[in-house]
């Protein structure tokens, strides 16, 4: 077993029995991203075979799911020396749940994904890599149409979609990440993220973000 076996055994085996739906391919990290919307421009190599999946609804599912592929690349592992109890990779790979079929989406969950990179390579300090509970400001609407109101997301554990996948190189945590409002988000600073979900959750906005809704507090 080696790398590159793992790799298509996630995309080609482990995402089309999870999601279904119809799949457009991966869209890969460009370099553009890291140098327009960070400002670094020397960046590993291997991000760049990073990407997002769009997988269409299904009979099951009736919303569109976005997906990372790549963060759970055993780069630093020994193909013989593989552990399936333990972490895969960084261990994790995230989703974005949407109402609407969207390239913004994928624009989104790559941005996101780039941002966890960097983060991970101590270019934002010591700060550590996205994890649950974590909130972040977008700065701008998450769809990019103005006036829309969802301008930032939370990082969840959701046991409304996949929690969690077993490569032969070990183990992958799947965090969703739900759009907010910036009155919500200021919600959840003041009583805590569980408190939002509950509010998000009893007007069907969790866990999957409507870019088009309004505030719900």
């Amino acid at each position: 077993m080696n790398l590159e076996e793992v790799w298509r055994i996630r995309e080609d085996d482990i995402y089309p029995a999870l999601f279904g739906g119809d799949c457009r391919g991966i869209f890969v990290l460009p370099l553009e991203l890291f140098q327009q919307r960070f400002g670094i421009s020397d960046v590993d190599p291997r991000w760049l075979f990073y990407g997002v999946f769009e997988h269409g609804p299904t009979p099951q599912r009736p919303y569109w799911l976005y997906v990372t592929s790549g963060h759970s690349n055993p780069w630093k592992q020994e193909e013989g020396a593989y552990d399936p109890e333990g972490e895969s990779g960084a261990g994790v790979e995230f989703i974005l749940a949407s109402t609407e079929q969207g390239d913004w989406a994928i624009r989104c969950l790559q941005n996101l994904l780039a941002f966890d990179l960097l983060l991970g390579a101590g270019h934002f300090g010591d700060r550590g890599p996205l994890g649950e509970g974590d909130r972040i400001p977008l700065r701008s609407p998450i769809n990019g149409v103005e006036g829309c109101e969802v301008r930032n997301v939370v990082v969840v554990r959701t046991p409304l979609l996949p929690p969690d996948f077993t490569l032969p190189s070990g183990r992958v945590e799947f965090f969703t990440f739900v759009g907010m409002t910036d009155k919500e988000l200021d919600f959840a600073k003041a009583n805590g993220n569980e408190a939002l979900i509950t509010r998000l959750g009893s007007s069907g906005c969790f866990p999957v973000t409507h870019p088009q809704r309004r505030s719900v507090v």
